[in-house]
């Protein structure tokens, strides 16, 4: 055998005997999603670990749990409904009724309402339901304005006087609140479809409470 032969022999043994280069280095893997803070979890408020109307049910059912969440109809007033979905339907500390733009599920949020007393939820600044007219009054800021009770959109806030509550979350989403009557309300009590101020003395004698809590999106 040649000495260019073997030569070229020795070369070509020595390039198989070398060891394989190393592997290339994994990418690192992808951040995890933040957790949201437990008590944030059952916040009314908008941005942040808040809601947006575009979560929609995918954003729901991500934030709680798809067994959190029951599509069913929801109440609209004077008896009619509309297609909706339940959060914790079997837990009052938990239960939450979610409306849709248009009553279109796979479509934009377009409020959540609390309605137990027992509620976890909150609202800005601690507001919760069970609260009283002269509580909600002090955290506004100022007198607000409320439909008079006793007819299918009675106790409803109407317009927050530019207190506290006017702009408490981002916008489009507004904080909505209804009242309710005490069992024994003295005569002369706001009734009806009319304005009243939370400082009317009836009120003030014998406040009224908040029976339900809610947080809308858009005009």
């Amino acid at each position: 055998m040649s000495r260019t032969l073997l030569a070229v022999l020795l070369v070509a043994l020595g390039a198989c005997s070398e060891p394989p280069p190393p592997p290339a280095p994994a990418p690192p893997p992808a951040p995890a999603a933040p957790v949201i803070p437990e008590a944030d979890l059952y916040t009314l408020t908008v941005g942040g670990s808040g809601f947006r109307a575009e979560d929609g049910l995918v954003g729901l059912k991500k934030r709680f749990g798809d067994a959190a969440v029951s599509l069913e109809n929801v109440p609209l007033g004077e008896g009619a409904e509309e297609p909706g979905a339940v959060l914790f339907g079997e837990d009052p500390t938990r239960r939450a009724i979610v409306y849709f733009v248009e009553g279109k599920v796979d479509g934009p949020l377009s409020a959540i309402y609390i309605r137990e007393s027992e509620s976890r939820w909150r609202g800005p600044l601690g507001l919760r339901v069970g609260m009283t007219s002269a509580e909600l009054q002090q955290l506004n800021g100022r007198p607000f304005r409320f439909l008079g009770f006793d007819w299918d959109y009675g106790g409803y806030v109407s317009h927050w006087s530019g207190g506290v509550f006017e702009n408490a979350v981002l916008a489009p989403g507004r904080i909505a609140v209804r009242l309710s009557a005490p069992h024994e309300a003295p005569e002369g009590y706001p009734q009806g479809d009319s304005d009243f101020t939370s400082d009317v003395p009836a009120l003030v004698a014998a406040p009224a409470v908040v029976s339900e809590l809610g947080l809308t999106f858009g005009p």
